[in-house]
This record gives C-alpha cells, sequence and structure tokens, in this order.
C-alpha cells in the first residue's frame, strides 16, 4: 500500500516539475521572441529613422555666404573692398559651459573685456545648431598664438578667416558710403528674401545700406560631416554662392576731396551735381568720420564719435535743414512773374526796411540806407530784402507754398541714400498742427527772404537751383550711376512747365550779374573765376534781429559774439554759361557771409570740375 502511495507522490512531483518547466520555457520563448522582435525593428524596420538621427549629428548642411560686392568710381578705382581677417568662433550648441569657456577665454588673454562684452551683448539663439558665432574679431599675432597653444582646451572653438570691409579713402566719402556693423536680431527677422545669420556683417548707413540686396549676392551651401564637437572633418558636396554685385558711384574723387578740403572740418555741407542727370558729383558733410573705425577694420573709439557735439554721423548734406535765406529770392520772382503781380519792369523804394502800416514793425533788410529804386533783377543782384518782403505779402503763403513745392521744397527727392529729409514747407496748416497758432501776415514776409519757418536741405537747394539751368526740368538725384554692368538712367523728378522761356532767361542772366556786375553781392568772385557762372547769395539768419533802437550792424555785433548765433553762409551756383554742366551749393554753418566765404568754394569746385571735363 505504501509502494502505490510513493508512487503518486512520485507522478505527482514529476507533473509539476513538467508544468513549471514547460512555464519557464513558454517565458524564456517569450522573452527570446520580444528581443528578436526589439532587434529586428531597430536592424531593419527602424533603420531609416536611427540613419537619419545619426547623420544629423554627423552631417550638417552649412550656409556659404558670397563676399561682398566692391564699391568703385565711374573709371573703375576701387574706393571699399575686402579684406581678409581672423575671427575666434564657437559652436554654442556643442560648448558645454559657455560662460566659463569665456572667463577661460579672457584669463589666457585670448580676449579682452570689450570682445568680452560685445559677444555676452549678441543674444545667442539657437535657430541653427551648427551655426558658428563669432567671439572676436580681428585677432592679433599673439591672440592667434596664445589660442593655438591652449586650442585642446576648447573643442568647440576655432579660429576662421573671415572678409571685413575696408575704405580705402578713409573719411573722404563716410557718408556716401556709410558703414556695415553686425546685424540685429529684428534685421533677421524682418529680412524675407535672404537667411542671414547671426554673425552677418549689414550695410547700416549710406550706399552699403541702400544697396544691401545687390551687394550681398546670394547664398550658397555646403554639406560636411562634423566631429562631436561640431567641427568639420570633410567637405561632401558644396552649391557655389553667387557673388555680391559691385556698386559704381557717379561721384567725382578730384571733387570730393576738394570740397572737403574747402569745408575743412566746419560744420556744414556741399552738395555738386550734373543739372542734366541729377548725378551727383561732390557730396560732403563736415564734419565728417572715420567708416573703418565702425567698419572694425581700423583701430578707434566708437564713443568719441557718438558723444561729439558737432554730430559727424548726421548727414547735413541731405538731413540737415537750413533756413534757404535769400536763395529762395529767384524762386518768389519767379511766382511774382508768374501770377502777373509783377513784371522785370516793376520798381519800388528800397528804404531799408518794410512796414505793413505805418505804425507796424518795421521789417529791416540787411542794408540799413535801403537800396532806392529796385525792380527784380537789382533786387536779385543786391539780394534787396525789401523788394521781397512786399512781393511775399501780394502773392500771400498759399500761392507760394504751392508753387515752391514744384521745384521739391518740402519734398523728399528720393535720393539712393538713407535718412532723406524733407524740410519744412509752411502754410496755414502746417502752423495750426505744429505750433498750434494761425498764420499771420508777417510770417510771409519773413518766408518771402527764405527766413521764419521754411527750411530745406542743402540736396534740395541744389535740385532746385538746377531747374533755372535746365529750364524747368528737376532729376531725380543719384549717386550710382552702374551696379555690376547695368547702368542706371536718369529719370525725371519735377517738371515745370508754367514759366516763359523769357523769364528762365532774365532770370538767370541776373544771377549772373550776382557776379559778374560791380553791384553784385558776390562780385568778389571776379578775382578768382576762371569760369562764367550764375549764383545767388544767402545768409540766414539764426537769432532774429528784433531792437529797432540799434542798427542791424550794432545789434548783430553783440549776437555774433556767442559763436553757436553766427549766421550761416550759402551761395547757390552752376555753370558754366550759357551750357551749364554742374550745380553747386555750399553752406557753412556760422559762416556769417555767403558772398565772402560760401560762394568762393563753390566758384572753385565749379572751376575744378570744368578743368577736367572741358
Amino acid at each position: 500500500m505504501s509502494e502505490f502511495l510513493n508512487l503518486d507522490r512520485e507522478k505527482e512531483a514529476q507533473t509539476k516539475l513538467t508544468n513549471r518547466s514547460t512555464f519557464l520555457l513558454v517565458l524564456v520563448g517569450l522573452f527570446g521572441f520580444i528581443t528578436l522582435f526589439q532587434l529586428v525593428k531597430l536592424t531593419v524596420l527602424d533603420s531609416g529613422l536611427y540613419t537619419t538621427i545619426s547623420d544629423e549629428n554627423r552631417i550638417v548642411r552649412v550656409p556659404i555666404y558670397p563676399s561682398r560686392g566692391l564699391i568703385k568710381l565711374s573709371n573703375g578705382e576701387i574706393v571699399t573692398e575686402n579684406i581678409v581677417s581672423q575671427a575666434l568662433t564657437i559652436s554654442p550648441s556643442k560648448t558645454k559651459d559657455i560662460e566659463q569657456t569665456l572667463k577661460e577665454l579672457k584669463e589666457n588673454l585670448i580676449i579682452n573685456e570689450i570682445q568680452l562684452l560685445a559677444y555676452k551683448e549678441k543674444s545667442i539663439d539657437k535657430k541653427s545648431k551648427y551655426e558658428r558665432v563669432v567671439i572676436a574679431e580681428n585677432l592679433s599675432q599673439q591672440q592667434i598664438a596664445r589660442f593655438s597653444v591652449e586650442s585642446d582646451r576648447w573643442p568647440s572653438l576655432s579660429i576662421e578667416a573671415r572678409l571685413m570691409r575696408f575704405n580705402l579713402s578713409g573719411p573722404i566719402f563716410s557718408h556716401v558710403l556709410g558703414y556695415v556693423g553686425q546685424i540685429s536680431l529684428e534685421e533677421i527677422e524682418d529680412s524675407i528674401n535672404f537667411s542671414y545669420p547671426l554673425s552677418f556683417q549689414i550695410g547700416k548707413s549710406g550706399v552699403e545700406k541702400s544697396y544691401e540686396e545687390q551687394m550681398r549676392g546670394g547664398v550658397g551651401y555646403k554639406t560636411i560631416e562634423v566631429d562631436v564637437h561640431g567641427k568639420e572633418i570633410r567637405e561632401l558636396t558644396r552649391v557655389i554662392p553667387k557673388k555680391g554685385s559691385d556698386i559704381y558711384l557717379t561721384l567725382d574723387k578730384d571733387l570730393q576731396e576738394l570740397a572737403r578740403n574747402e569745408l575743412a572740418g566746419r560744420k556744414g555741407a556741399i552738395v555738386a551735381l550734373d543739372p542734366n542727370t541729377g548725378f551727383i558729383k561732390a557730396l560732403v558733410s563736415g564734419p565728417d568720420f572715420n567708416p573703418n573705425i565702425f567698419n572694425k577694420t581700423e583701430i578707434g573709439d566708437l564713443d568719441i564719435i557718438f558723444n561729439d557735439l558737432e554730430s559727424p554721423l548726421f548727414n547735413r548734406a541731405i538731413s540737415g535743414s537750413y533756413p534757404p535765406a535769400s536763395t529762395i529770392k529767384p524762386f518768389i520772382g519767379l511766382l511774382g512773374l508768374k501770377e502777373g503781380e509783377i513784371d522785370w519792369n516793376t520798381t519800388i523804394e528800397d528804404e531799408g526796411f518794410f512796414q505793413l502800416n505805418e505804425e507796424g514793425r518795421k521789417y529791416r533788410g540787411w542794408k540799413e540806407e535801403g537800396h532806392g529804386q529796385v525792380n527784380l533783377a537789382k533786387s536779385i543782384i543786391e539780394s534787396s530784402d525789401v523788394f521781397f518782403y512786399q512781393l511775399a505779402t501780394q502773392l500771400t503763403v498759399d500761392r507760394i507754398a504751392t508753387f515752391l513745392k514744384e521745384f521739391g521744397f518740402g519734398l523728399k527727392s528720393g535720393v539712393d541714400l538713407y535718412a532723406e529729409a524733407e524740410g519744412i514747407l509752411p502754410d496755414r496748416k502746417w502752423k495750426l498742427g505744429a505750433i498750434g497758432e494761425s498764420w499771420f501776415v508777417g510770417d510771409t514776409v519773413n518766408m518771402g527772404i527764405g527766413q521764419g519757418y521754411i527750411s530745406s536741405t542743402p540736396l534740395q537747394l541744389a535740385l532746385a537751383v538746377s531747374s533755372i539751368a535746365t529750364r524747368g526740368k528737376i532729376y531725380k538725384p543719384k549717386v550710382v550711376a552702374k551696379v555690376n554692368e547695368d547702368l542706371i538712367e536718369k529719370e525725371i523728378f519735377l517738371e515745370i512747365d508754367s514759366i516763359k522761356e523769357s523769364d528762365w532767361e532774365k532770370l538767370e542772366s541776373s544771377m549772373v550779374s550776382v557776379i559778374s556786375d560791380w553791384r553784385g553781392t558776390a562780385f568778389n568772385l571776379n578775382e578768382i573765376a576762371k569760369n562764367k557762372i550764375a549764383g545767388k547769395t544767402g545768409t540766414a539768419q539764426i537769432k532774429s534781429l528784433t531792437d529797432e533802437e540799434l542798427t542791424v550792424k550794432e545789434e548783430y555785433e553783440d549776437i555774433r559774439q556767442e559763436v553757436s548765433n553766427r549766421d550761416h553762409a550759402l551761395f547757390v551756383g552752376y555753370g558754366p554759361i550759357p551750357e551749364p554742366k554742374l550745380t553747386v551749393v555750399v553752406i557753412v554753418e556760422n559762416g556769417e557771409s555767403g558772398s565772402a566765404i560760401a560762394a568762393p568754394i563753390a566758384q572753385r569746385l565749379i572751376d575744378k570740375y570744368l578743368s577736367k571735363n572741358n
């Protein structure tokens, strides 16, 4: 009986063991199947995914930016080129501790405090995982040597050759050429057709800014293999970038240098242009600056430039607003003729002052004793204020403002430079909005001699005066003549067809007499003139003369003690007569005398230009 019981127990134990073995076998089989499935999934089914992820870490597409187009003169002479500079760059995404890395670079004298701060201000974003960002530009040989010795400590850093902008003429063309600077995040976001990197140099002013799209070229690409630190191992493919276009200026270098030398660092502006095309031959604003300091290709202190009270960065030639003073008189005269308020024989008595009524304020002329009997021609030659005081009141501000706009006053010309001002062409509506007052007749009196609220830029004056030379045509001003081989055509900006040919001729004759007639305000030019020109002087008051107890001379002597209160000196002119080739406007701030200071500069510029081009 016990034998049967033992046999049953053995059989039961064997069954349990068999069940357990089966369970374990099934369990092991299941794990084996899952493992095998995962292996197949990783090596076969998902191989493409992991290959892509691997390649993203190993193979990257890097943009190649073209060299920036050169800036040249029309004769092919280069004025702005690209020079090679060594820069220290970093791959932010491959750097574990950027702050520590920068600290070490500074401690090892590889970068200085200024370069450190400049990098921190860049607000690095990670829009491009593999984009290299410049830490320091224009590395010295000592900096390069120090980095080379320690480079193994910073595998995500490298030294790269980069192109920097360099103006061969320094400050001579500063306000025309402008300068480049690091692109801002806002400029990157505003760019639609061009993907700028964070370290890109973009035009900030002048031609560099207005022709940015043409000079920057088109982006190319290269596919490269990189290591774990983001450094290039080898190049796989390449798409060549499109080179930036070269820009050819309309400017005449000799004329530009002469204009700059004549202004001699004084505050003011000179504009010289061809009245028959609008092409600018010289454009100088004083004081000027060295663009290479901004381009970072010459050493200099930017803070000195920014904090200079003389505002060297301000382009007075296109942005400065000045009272046109007596240079406005020829246009007021033309309006009087057009409206029939006067003719060339209309005469008045200039006693040295003008009154709206016998008890009213005396508006004094610059000549205490007056000019006697004057007509339009004599009033232009001798610059009679009284004649134009009276004519302005006859014309009214409404007609004056409408007519002057036909000559470009109060309008932007569309010159191919940024930050052009439109000046002020006041009328009743303007004064009510800007000053909060009604227009008075006295405002019109002042406007008749280019004083009061009216203001214009030197470029506006040059265009307006050119209309006399061309008998009513004003061409859009340009500083660029050609982009690569594509010529820039001249184009009409404004056209005045309401003036009789005989009035144009007589007006020009009067302006010639400003220089040739012994009574003319610029008769002194006869001592130096080599060519016959037409012109008009102007003296723009900065501070009003209101003390009727003193003579004009006595009151001004007190005012002029403060240099900043002295009158501006103006001259507008063109020549040679009868076939003008150059219009020149000269404004010297606080220069006092248009005839003694501004006019000789204009004459020398015209003579210089004609000696080269005749």
